[in-house]
C-alpha cells in the first residue's frame, strides 16, 4: 500500500453502526479495503445517549474493519443528521480592488468569509459552507467567476450548521476509542455524493434518507444543495407502533415490519393476508395485510409531511424535475416510494449507491448509502488537494503566492 492513503468513515446510526476503510493512491483510485457492521447500542434518534455502550459498538466495528484491511487507521470521517442540522442562507459581497477588475481567488475567499462573518448561537457550530451561486455586477448564475471582469462580487451559500452539544458527544466517543476526527460531514451530503449525479443535481432533486431514528433531506436545484433538514423519526418509529397495536415485542414488531410490512395501503390486496408469530407456544394467527399497512402508512405519512412541510416555509424557490430519491434502511420497506410519491406529488424512486472498487455487490444497498459518501467525499477532497504535477503545478504556485495554503484549505470545506 506504499504511496496509498487510508481512510475510515463511521456512520454511528440509531440501529446499525458501520465502519468502511479504503485506500486512495496517487490518482486518486478508491478501493475499499473493510466493510463492517454492528447493532448500535446506546443511540436514539441519531443522538448518543450513552457513551460507554456507543463506545464498545464503536471499537467493536473499527477493529473488524482493520482487521478486514491489513491496516490501522488513526483517524476517521464520522456523519451527522437530524433535526439539529439547520441551514442558513447567507450572501457575502465585496468590492474587486485589483487595477484590471479582475476577479481573483483571493476575492472569492473575501466573500465568503463576509458571508460567514453573522453572529452564531453559542450552542451551534459551522459544519459546511456550500456554495450556490455567484453574482458579479448583479449578474446571476456564475459558477466560477474566476478571471471574469466585475467592480462587485457577490457569493450565495448555505452555512450548514449543527447542534455543538451533540457533535462533541461524537468526537468524544471517537477520541476515547483512540482514534481523532478527521471531519465531521452533514449525513446527507454525503447520501448525495454516491446518488445523485450532477444532472440530477442540475435539474433539482430532494434526496431523503429514512434511517431508524432520524430522517434527512437535502434539496438539489440548479447543481447546487438549496436546502437540508430532518426529523427525529423514522423506521423505529414505525417498529414502535406495530408493537404497540399488536402487542408484540420491539423485535418481533420489527421482524413483521421487514417480512411483510407495506406503507401505502391501495397497493395492497384485500385478500393478502399476514401471519403473526405467537409467544409461550402458541400458533401464530393470520391477519389482513391490509390492517397492517394501515398501522405502517400513517407514521411514514407523517415523516414526509413533516419534510415537506419544513422545505416548503424554506421557500428555496426551485423545482424538482429529479424528482425524490429514497435511501436508508426505511427506504426498503415496500410502497414508500409510492407514499413519498403521493406526498410530494412528483416522482420517486429508491437509491442506490454508486459501485466502488473492492466493494462487494452485497454492500450497494440502500442502508450503506451514508458511510459509503462519507468515504467518497473524503477520497475527493484527497484528490483535488494532491499536487498537480509537471510545470503547470509551478506557475500556479507562483501566483498563489501566499494565499495558496490558506485558499486550498478552506476551498477543501466548501462542498
Amino acid at each position: 500500500m506504499a504511496g496509498e492513503k487510508m481512510l475510515m468513515a463511521l456512520d454511528i446510526g440509531s440501529s446499525k453502526t458501520r465502519a468502511v476503510i479504503g485506500s486512495v493512491d496517487r490518482e486518486g483510485t478508491l478501493m475499499v479495503e473493510g466493510v463492517c457492521e454492528h447493532p448500535s447500542e446506546g443511540v436514539r434518534q441519531g443522538s448518543i445517549i450513552n457513551i460507554e455502550q456507543t463506545l464498545k459498538t464503536i471499537k467493536t466495528v473499527i477493529n473488524e474493519a482493520e482487521l478486514q484491511a491489513g491496516a490501522e487507521v488513526n483517524e476517521v470521517i464520522i456523519g451527522i443528521g437530524g433535526e439539529n442540522i439547520i441551514g442558513f442562507p447567507s450572501t457575502g459581497v465585496v468590492g474587486i480592488n485589483s487595477k484590471d477588475q479582475e476577479i481573483k481567488r483571493e476575492d472569492i475567499f473575501r466573500s465568503l468569509e463576509v458571508a460567514r462573518a453573522f453572529e452564531l448561537p453559542q450552542d451551534r457550530e459551522i459544519l459546511h459552507t456550500l456554495v450556490q451561486e455567484f453574482q458579479i455586477d448583479g449578474q446571476s448564475g456564475v459558477k466560477d467567476p474566476i478571471d471574469m471582469l466585475a467592480h462587485r462580487l457577490e457569493s450565495k451559500v448555505l452555512i450548514v450548521t449543527a447542534s455543538s452539544q451533540l457533535s462533541q458527544l461524537q468526537r468524544r466517543c471517537i477520541q476515547r476509542a483512540g482514534l481523532g476526527v478527521q471531519r465531521l460531514v452533514l449525513q446527507s451530503l454525503a447520501d448525495s455524493e454516491v446518488v445523485l449525479s450532477s444532472e440530477e443535481r442540475e435539474m433539482g432533486t430532494i434526496l431523503i434518507n429514512i434511517g431508524s431514528g432520524v430522517t434527512d433531506l437535502i434539496a438539489y436545484g440548479r447543481g447546487a444543495p438549496l436546502y437540508t433538514g430532518g426529523v427525529n423519526l423514522g423506521g423505529e418509529a414505525v417498529t414502535a407502533d406495530i408493537a404497540y397495536i399488536l402487542n408484540k415485542t420491539r423485535s418481533t414488531a420489527e421482524q413483521i415490519k421487514v417480512d411483510s410490512g407495506h406503507s401505502y395501503v391501495p397497493s395492497v390486496g384485500s385478500d393478502e393476508m399476514v401471519i403473526i408469530p405467537q409467544v409461550g407456544g402458541l400458533p401464530p394467527i393470520k391477519m389482513p395485510k391490509r390492517e397492517l399497512s394501515k398501522v405502517i402508512e400513517p407514521r411514514m405519512a407523517e415523516i414526509f409531511s413533516k419534510l415537506k412541510s419544513d422545505l416548503e416555509k424554506a421557500r428555496v424557490g426551485s423545482s424538482y424535475g429529479g424528482g425524490v430519491v429514497l435511501v436508508g434502511g426505511g427506504a426498503l420497506l415496500s410502497g414508500v416510494t409510492e407514499l413519498a410519491s403521493e406526498i410530494f406529488h412528483m416522482p420517486a424512486r429508491m437509491g442506490f449507491p454508486e459501485a466502488i472498487g473492492g466493494l462487494d455487490r452485497s454492500y450497494i444497498s440502500p442502508d450503506y448509502t451514508t458511510v459509503l459518501g462519507l468515504l467518497k467525499s473524503e477520497a475527493r477532497k484527497v484528490k483535488e488537494s494532491a499536487p498537480v504535477k509537471g510545470t503547470h503545478a509551478k506557475r500556479r504556485s507562483r501566483k498563489e503566492g501566499r494565499f495558496a495554503p490558506l485558499l486550498r484549505g478552506f476551498f477543501r470545506t466548501l462542498f
